[in-house]
């Protein structure tokens, strides 16, 4: 893992340095990384440390959810239906 990596990791844990600006150039300033990095991370430009670093243009998350004929699986336990899920209530509770 490259040492910029490493560095945004740990403000990741701990992101209190980050908004001091001192703090965060000293930290910055004792890494050992190309200066093109360094000034990327100085400057807080994520699209350049990003091309700098290799990483993705772009990046999507997609959710699959499984077809309702899908076999479950062993451990998987099926969620009862008791049909309260679509009632909606007629009016505000009784006091």
């Amino acid at each position: 893992m490259s040492v910029a990596i490493q560095f945004l990791e740990t403000l990741g844990r701990g992101p209190a340095l980050f908004g001091r600006r001192p703090e965060y150039f000293d930290a910055v300033d004792s890494l050992d990384v190309e200066s093109a990095q360094r000034h990327a991370l100085l400057s807080r430009n994520q699209d350049v440390l990003n091309g700098l670093l290799g990483g993705r243009a772009k990046m999507m998350m997609q959710v699959w959810a499984p077809a309702e004929d899908a076999p479950q699986r062993e451990d998987e336990q099926p969620m009862p239906d008791d049909g309260k899920e679509d009632e909606k209530p007629d009016g505000p509770p009784d006091r």
